[in-house]
């Protein structure tokens, strides 16, 4: 179903207004310091200018690099954007001597360091012209600490950090940056950026001053219209400029084409860019080029990796079940099964059916085999509750269901992923008419099936970096179709926000979930 584009971005009429408001409330704290020259100094006015943009990835979207930070250089562009990171992060710009590094903290927030300019003779580190990336103009030095936390819908982020200019004298000058995020919904996303709030008066050991670096405010939207397709942008408002890039994402690779309109009478009119990137293994790299009259250098390149746990979940909760009237604990053995093999095989599940789930009778309590149900979803690191709401949305509970597509069992395989996962099944001439049979085909082996398919969905939260809304919305359209960070079509959101519901309703509800724990685990036993 197409979607009108005014739809995607007003589709939250709250957040709109909201957005509106924080628009015009920013810009009436802050419109002295941002649009008003300082005639303190006549050399502070000769000597105006605003901070350089540094970052690969950023000058290589034209600047329109507000609305989707979501790397270690965020700080550079938005603060906030260091609250979507779910996992350690450092990049190097190899042109322009700037180091990036960020690590979130659970339930604290995202650290950030940012170092630029650290040879401040050349930004490549060796001044000579057969530089194959490029000679750099005495730069900046920078060195920022930056903060970024998500909030619902929002993400705010702040950097303090000191700056100096390109001379051998100058002092070191204090300077701070805030900057936020906004999901108007799960398409538009708009970004605000407010660097050097107080301006940056940057003087040598005798007072004179060198520079003077004025605030800056910009604004950026970022419109996802299709899941390879994004649409970025970016208003100075302050340096009057319009930024535009159109990024195409495939898998780990992305390309992207942009143009930068200037309406300062001291920069290029128009000029454009382009930008690569490749982010496999947990490495990325990024290439741009850029075609600026002003400029000495045309090519950048950046590179930098992932690293770190990523922020885990809390530990599987248990619930607490009534045991049955014994001296002790009945104990069960666990069948054992060979290892199932990754495979990178898409799995498409077919939609969920019509609940036709027996009737809940609060008052039935599990007998002593429920063991073996927590300890499968022990031994796979899985909540119970996830592990059942998983199990209801793809079968019911139906050891022996068939979707339209050929996915059999209890956690619904397709033929090619079970294989990969180490099951046996055979070669069917119509895949719509299996075998039911669980000694010929596994699939219908209730505990083979569940045991594969948690392998298979853990495979999937590892790949997705814990992000559990993505791994379960790529469990059900395959993961050719989900992006590491996003977003997700249509139909797996849908399926993730079910199977989210129904294990926050086996969280609020025990006699649910002692229910079909007994439903899980009779079948499990037979």
């Amino acid at each position: 179903m197409k979607i009108r584009l005014a739809t995607l971005i007003y589709s939250d009429k709250r957040w709109y207004f909201f957005t509106i408001l924080l628009l015009i409330l920013t810009g009436s704290l802050f419109v002295k310091n941002a649009f008003l020259d300082s005639i303190t100094n006549p050399q502070e006015i000769e000597t105006k200018e605003y901070r350089p943009a540094v970052g690969t990835r950023g000058l290589g979207l034209s600047r329109a690099y507000i609305s989707n930070v979501d790397d270690a250089t965020s700080p550079l562009w938005n603060p906030a954007g260091l609250a979507s990171l779910d996992t350690g992060n450092f990049i190097y710009d190899l042109s322009q001597g700037s180091l990036s590094l960020a690590y979130p903290i659970k339930s604290i927030g995202t650290f950030g360091i940012n170092i630029l300019d650290l040879n401040y003779n050349d930004r490549f580190l060796v001044n000579h012209t057969s530089n194959p990336i490029g000679t750099f103009e005495l730069g900046y030095n920078q060195a920022l600490l930056s903060y970024g936390r998500k909030f619902g819908p929002i993400k705010i982020g702040a950097s303090t950090g000191y700056t100096r200019a390109p001379y051998k004298t100058s002092l070191w000058t204090p300077n701070y940056d805030v900057g936020a995020l906004i999901n108007l919904s799960h398409n538009s996303i708009i970004g605000i950026q407010y660097r050097d709030i107080n301006g940056v008066s940057i003087s040598d050991q005798n007072g004179v001053l060198l520079r003077s670096l004025h605030p800056q405010l910009a604004v950026g939207t970022t419109i996802i219209p299709h899941p390879v397709i994004r649409w970025h942008s970016c208003y100075n408002l302050t340096s009057p400029g319009i930024g535009t890039s159109l990024e195409f994402v495939s898998g780990a690779f992305s390309a992207n084409v942009g143009s930068l309109f200037s309406f300062d009478s001291q920069s290029p009119i128009q000029s454009w860019s382009l930008g690569l990137s490749l982010k496999q293994w947990g490495k990325e790299t990024y290439y741009s080029y850029l075609n600026e009259d002003n400029l000495n250098y045309r090519h950048l390149l950046s590179i930098g990796f992932t690293f770190g746990e990523r922020q885990k979940k809390s530990d599987i909760i248990i619930p607490e079940i009534d045991a049955p009237n014994s001296t002790k604990e009945s104990q069960t053995t666990e069948r054992s099964d060979d290892k199932a093999k990754p495979n990178n095989t898409t799995i498409k599940l077919a939609p969920e059916e019509t609940d036709n789930s027996r009737p809940i009778n609060g008052d039935i309590k599990p007998n002593s085999s429920v063991v073996k149900s927590i300890q499968i979803a022990k031994k796979h690191n899985i909540e119970v509750e996830l592990m059942l709401a998983i199990i209801y949305v793809e079968s019911k509970f139906k050891p022996n269901a068939v979707s339209r597509t050929g996915a059999g069992g209890l956690m619904q395989m397709v033929p090619g992923t079970a294989i990969g996962l180490g099951l046996k099944v055979p070669n069917y001439r119509n895949k719509l008419k299996p075998s039911l049979d669980g000694t010929v085909d596994e699939r219908f082996d209730p505990l083979k099936n569940l045991e594969a398919g948690l392998i298979y969905f853990n495979q999937l939260r590892e790949k997705y970096l814990n992000n559990l809304t993505l791994a379960l919305g790529a469990y059900n359209v395959g993961p050719g179709k989900v992006r590491i960070k996003g977003p997700l079509i249509s139909r797996g959101r849908i399926y993730a926000d079910k199977v989210l519901k129904r294990k926050s309703l086996y969280q609020s509800n025990k006699a649910l979930l002692n229910n079909d724990i007994n439903r899980l685990d009779a079948i499990l036993n037979k």
